[in-house]
């Protein structure tokens, strides 16, 4: 856990680099097995993020832990609006893909 911790901000980042690569390939256009992988992907980094705000606000670090936690509150509204917002569009393209 402390391992994951000291790479929290590469965490948000890296979230924020796959959310992109999710959005464009969902709504681009691209294979449904690349937007599968691209969804566990963030998927797995809201996992992480919220170990980070976890250990930060047992450690008392409430000042990283909020701002963690705001990072991961917007990380669930992003995902939120892309793929339960666009429920229909985002079954096909997880399903059939737009090849």
């Amino acid at each position: 856990m402390k391992l994951i911790y000291k790479a929290k901000w590469a965490t948000v980042i890296l979230f924020a680099i796959t959310f992109v690569a999710s959005f464009a390939v969902l709504f681009v256009g691209g294979t449904a097995d690349v937007n599968r992988y691209l969804l566990v992907a963030d998927i797995l980094l809201i996992i992480a993020q919220s170990a980070n705000v976890i250990y930060a606000l047992r450690n008392n670090r409430n000042d990283v832990a909020i701002t963690l936690l705001v990072c991961l509150l917007v990380s669930l509204a992003l995902m939120w609006a892309t793929y339960i917002w666009n429920w229909n569009y985002t079954v096909k393209a997880l399903t059939v893909g737009f090849d």
